[in-house]
């Protein structure tokens, strides 16, 4: 049977212009309409004694030798009612010739000796083969018991109506007997309490016979029974099968008995409790099942179901926040218990619920991911209360999904609850089904956060890169997807530098049972017919990023940077042949985003891409959907794709048809450029550029500017530029002068980073630049690799004059005299403006002299402004030119500077000067450093242990680095000294010294790699120390200085230092 949803043929086309109105696709309540079974109309037209049974109507022929395929068994997951076993049912239920007994009202009213004496229904039962069962039994049906007699005569004795009424009828009025009640049961065969009966359901076995089976509970539910009950006729099964549940209703109502024995619901919940925890076990519900098909896996694996699988047992149902557990309680032949057997399953991985009210058989089907499904053939009289829980949990697992989801799994005839609104502390229910998500696929947890602020579209999700391993496994990433599924909280997705290879290529058509997402939450947007078999052929991933942005109406924003960027771009096959041309190969997360933009089925107009290996198809398909659909896009970037220069090129035509709606572009450092002038052509225009990113994708002179951020018309609308990077071009006149210009208007306030890193500036360009952003600008100025020496060095005076920024880049600024760099330091010195400062591979053209010692310890010690320092030297080529000669004693200025938080003098090779004292002075003393990183720096193992001495004394450290690099430098440096020692002795006895020496080395090196290993460890239990240190917790720092650290271990407590009043609401969360 067919489990994908019924989808309607398409409507004929409109005009073009309602093409974006009117499409093609899925009705959201044409596809409601369209189930054969509705939860919520069903209410109404059923009632537990006049509906069909699916069930019931279908003879089963199953033999019990050997287990079904996996193709038969997905074909039979699901039972549907035909229309023919209703109508035949409904015409037998009356017409029948049988007197029919009378509602249980009156046996409700009767005592407990007139109920036990009062015959509700009676009846011979089919003979057995056996010769020895030649006689016909005799069944009695009675408001408080089930009776099986030899023949009709011991059932007279107990019950004198009965031969009164002669052999010809079988149902009965209740007759009130003389007999006493002790005399009952004298003679009975069977004596089944209504009470303790589990379940009632047609015998599903090979027998030419139409027979039910009857299960209860004995005393302490320790093990069920089962009554085999044989009749001639369907139609004579069908009226007792009626009666029984019937009568068995009342009785429940009357007793008001646990389904579930207390002895049983204590064991199963401490068992429970202790392997799960007690928030499993707070809402848990129990109730007695009868298991149809084997549940537990087989402890052979012949595949056959022996006979008597059942014998001795006992089975129930618990249903718990998060999981659904089948437990088996099993006797021993001796008559002791065995430990009970469990088989848990997630209610998240629940794909099919097959429930019909009058039959107390039901299906429940589990899946997950990648796997075969696990179908769990069960009855139960308490099917209703078992089913209703299951939809209850689904719905408060999964709030954010429609109501069309659930249909597609519980075909159930019963009341659908009201949708629950999902709390705003749970983000939309995400919490919830996340959490319900990771544990039904008994997944390790996924770290991530909202971000409120430095977000274009808040709230945003994003999930962090995960602790423990080096990347999320294809389960936690489907946990997260699902959880995101129909979710209108967020209005962006942030998945940064997370590894998707765990699904790349991943494909699961074959056993999902479930359709792909294809209609919005609200029905608002749809897939064609063509686009939904698309989708549901797709890989796993393909279908998940549909499922995302066309379920949820509310996101705009999506970042997928580097999320495949460890796998190579797949290849499309070719005729049933895989290809690895690079026309071919495509990234698996371009095809489901251009085929919703193509389709105007999501409302997602801002993608990255970025670290992404793009083909040649990805680039042709986004360029023609661009082109067909002009003027939406937002965001878009495609940093680091590997797009040589004909990609470029052919993407950039589509982006000039969107260039009067782009906020955002961002195509830097690929391996092609465009031309300038072809860039010029479309900036121009873009006039809506918030963010802007070129860096080494333009090539070429140009005459006029590249843009035109600003004008003298009056009807030209400044730009509001807030990121501008154009580094790796030879910026003209022309288009630095328009930027001069434009840093001098009101609407460039918002600027905060403007990069011209190797952009050929010279000094007097840099003091053009300078002297326009003016005093203590908030922003992020980047002018490195350039040669500012070049023409004038008055923006030295500049920044001497605080006419500087906050955050100043001077990076690899490659200074030709020694005097120009020494008057850098006075006017850092000096400056009251620059809180941030990088200056990687600054420094003289030579070593340093004592003289810019002096000036950079007086830096050191005297400058009362920066936070945040990097005085790191460019390892591989500025080898000639370390500060450490000098940096060692010059950094003992920092004793007595108490503003300073972040240090970085990397790559100076300070162990080189042998003496770390003023360095050591430094850490044990300093009152203001909380951050100070020396890797890469040439230390030898007893340098390293005397500057870990000396964090021990500071108390206010949080962050200290540490190298690999260092200490396989430590290991290789000892080795180099002891065998330039073992080079000088005398020749004599050479070959045995040489032999004991290798021996001596090993044990050597094994001792430094031991003892580096052990002062590491003292340093991080340092750490530790100041970070749960109460007086650190009121350190704060700006975003900008944290991300520019780049220390992953830094304490969760230490949070951005916010510049508006919404501080906190950014919170990191770990899946419990």
């Amino acid at each position: 049977m067919d489990l994908k949803p019924i989808i309607p043929q398409p409507f004929a086309e409109g005009s073009e212009s309602q093409k974006s109105q009117r499409r093609t696709s899925f009705s959201a309540m044409k596809a409601l309409k369209l189930r054969s079974l509705s939860i919520s109309s069903q209410i109404s037209s059923s009632s537990e004694t006049d509906l069909p049974s699916p069930i019931m109507g279908r003879r089963r022929t199953r033999t019990l030798t050997k287990n079904r395929t996996f193709e038969t068994l997905k074909d039979d997951l699901i039972r549907k009612p035909s229309k023919s076993s209703t109508e035949d049912y409904t015409e037998r239920g009356s017409t029948s010739t049988r007197p029919t007994s009378p509602s249980g009202t009156g046996s409700q009213c009767a005592s407990i000796s007139g109920d036990s004496l009062t015959v509700i229904k009676s009846g011979h039962l089919q003979p057995g083969t056996s010769i020895l069962r030649s006689k016909k039994e005799f069944l009695v049906l009675t408001p408080i018991a089930l009776i099986k007699f030899r023949n009709r005569s011991a059932a007279a004795e107990r019950f004198p109506q009965l031969s009164a009424l002669g052999s010809s009828v079988d149902t009965l009025s209740p007759v009130d007997s003389a007999s006493s009640l002790k005399d009952v049961g004298a003679s009975e065969k069977l004596h089944v309490p209504l009470e303790r009966i589990v379940s009632v359901f047609n015998n599903e076995g090979t027998r030419p016979s139409f027979g039910i089976e009857v299960w209860w509970n004995e005393t302490k539910g320790t093990a069920f029974s089962c009554l085999q009950i044989d009749f001639s006729l369907p139609d004579e099964r069908d009226e007792w099968l009626k009666q029984i549940r019937h009568t068995i209703k009342i009785r429940a109502k009357s007793v008001l008995e646990d389904p579930t024995p207390p002895n049983i619901e204590f064991e199963l919940k401490q068992m429970l409790e202790t392997s799960y925890g007690q928030a499993q076990v707070a809402h848990i519900e129990i109730y007695p099942i009868i298991p149809r098909r084997p549940c537990m896996k087989p402890k052979e694996s012949s595949g056959e179901i022996k006979k008597g699988w059942r014998d001795n047992s006992s089975f129930y149902i618990a249903l718990t926040k998060d999981f659904c557990f089948i437990v088996q309680f099993t006797k021993s032949s001796s008559g002791q218990k065995v430990k009970p057997s469990l088989v848990r399953f997630g209610l998240v991985t629940l794909s099919k619920v097959n429930v019909i009210l009058n039959d107390e058989r039901f299906d429940l089907v589990f899946r997950l991911p990648f796997d075969k499904p696990r179908k769990l053939e069960l009855a139960s009289r308490h099917h209703r209360s078992i089913s209703s829980k299951l939809y209850r949990e689904d719905m408060y697992l999964k709030p954010a999904w429609p109501l069309w989801t659930r249909r597609e799994v519980f075909f159930i005839d019963g009341e659908a609850p009201q949708m629950p609104l999902p709390n705003g502390e749970d983000y939309g229910g995400f919490m919830t089904t996340l959490n319900a998500f990771v544990e039904g696929y008994c997944s390790a947890p996924v770290n991530w956060t909202v971000k409120w602020k430095n977000v274009r579209h808040a709230p945003q999700f994003c999930l962090l890169a995960p602790k423990e391993q080096s990347k999320y496994t294809k389960y936690q990433l489907l946990a997260v997807f699902r959880a995101l599924r129909f979710n209108d909280y967020f209005k962006s997705l942030s998945f940064y530098d997370i590894d998707f290879s765990s699904l790349s290529g991943a494909v699961d058509n074959t056993a999902r049972l479930e359709s792909t997402v294809w209609i919005s939450r609200t029905g608002k947007r749809s897939l064609t017919r063509a686009e939904f078999e698309l989708v549901e052929n797709s890989s796993v991933l393909f279908q998940e990023i549909v499922a995302l942005l066309l379920g949820s109406e509310s996101i705009r924003h999506i970042d997928l940077t580097n999320v495949l960027s460890r796998v190579s771009a797949t290849s499309l096959p070719e005729n049933g042949q895989s290809t690895s041309s690079l026309t071919s190969r495509v990234c698996e997360v371009v095809p489901p985003v251009v085929l919703l933009w193509k389709s105007l089925q999501t409302r997602c107009n801002s993608i990255t891409l970025s670290g992404n290996s793009l083909g040649v198809s990805d680039i042709a398909s986004l360029s023609r959907v661009m082109q067909n659909r002009p003027d939406f896009l937002k965001t878009f970037s495609v940093s680091q794709c590997h797009l040589d220069e004909n990609a470029l090129v052919l993407l950039w035509e589509g982006l000039h048809d969107q260039r009067s709606t782009l906020e955002v572009l961002d195509v830097s450092r690929n391996s092609g450029r465009i031309e300038a002038a072809k860039a010029s052509e479309t900036l121009n225009d873009a006039s809506k550029l918030k963010c802007l990113n070129l860096a080494y994708a333009i090539k070429g002179n140009l005459n006029g500017p590249l843009f035109r951020p600003w004008s003298t018309t009056s009807s030209f609308e400044p730009w509001h530029l807030e990121e501008l990077d154009l580094s790796g071009w030879k910026i003209n006149f022309d288009t630095l002068c328009g930027i001069m210009k434009f840093v001098e208007l009101d609407e460039s306030r918002n600027l905060r980073r403007l990069v011209l890193i190797n952009c050929g500036l010279s000094g007097e360009m840099a003091t053009g630049i300078l002297c326009r952003l003016g005093a203590g600008r908030d922003m992020h100025l980047l002018l490195s690799e350039n040669p500012l020496e070049l023409g004038s060095t008055d923006w030295i005076d500049l920044i001497y004059g605080n006419e500087a920024p906050r955050m100043l880049h001077l990076d690899m600024v490659l200074f030709q005299h020694e005097s120009n760099f020494n008057r850098l330091l006075k006017a850092l010195t000096h400056n009251k403006t620059i809180e941030f400062l990088s200056m990687v591979g600054t420094g003289p053209p030579g070593r340093a002299s004592s003289k810019t010692s002096e000036l950079l310890s007086r830096f050191f010690e005297l400058n009362d402004t920066l936070q945040y320092l990097d005085l790191s030297g460019y390892d591989g080529k500025l080898e000639d030119s370390h500060l450490g000669w000098v940096l060692t004693g010059a950094l003992g200025g920092l004793k007595q500077n108490n503003t300073l938080r972040q240090l970085r003098v990397r790559n100076h090779d300070i162990g080189a000067a042998e003496d770390l004292t003023e360095l050591c002075r430094v850490l044990a003393t300093n009152k203001g450093l909380a951050m100070f990183d020396c890797q890469q720096n040439s230390l030898n193992h007893h340098q390293f242990a005397k500057l870990v001495h000396a964090l021990n004394l500071n108390h206010q450290i949080i962050s200290f680095p540490l190298s690999d690099v260092d200490r396989k430098y430590a290991v290789q440096k000892e080795e180099r000294l002891f065998r330039q020692h073992q080079e000088q002795p005398a020749k004599t006895f050479q070959a045995k010294m040489l032999k004991s020496a290798e021996g001596r080395l090993e044990g050597l090196l094994k001792w430094v790699e031991e003892f580096w290993e052990s002062e590491a460890k003292k340093a991080r239990e340092i750490l530790e120390r100041n970070r749960s240190n109460p007086a650190n917790f009121s350190l704060e720092l700006e975003r900008e200085y944290l991300e520019a650290w780049e220390d992953d271990s830094l304490p969760s407590w230490l949070v951005p230092k916010s510049k508006t009043s919404d501080k906190g609401k950014e919170t990191s969360y770990t899946t419990p």
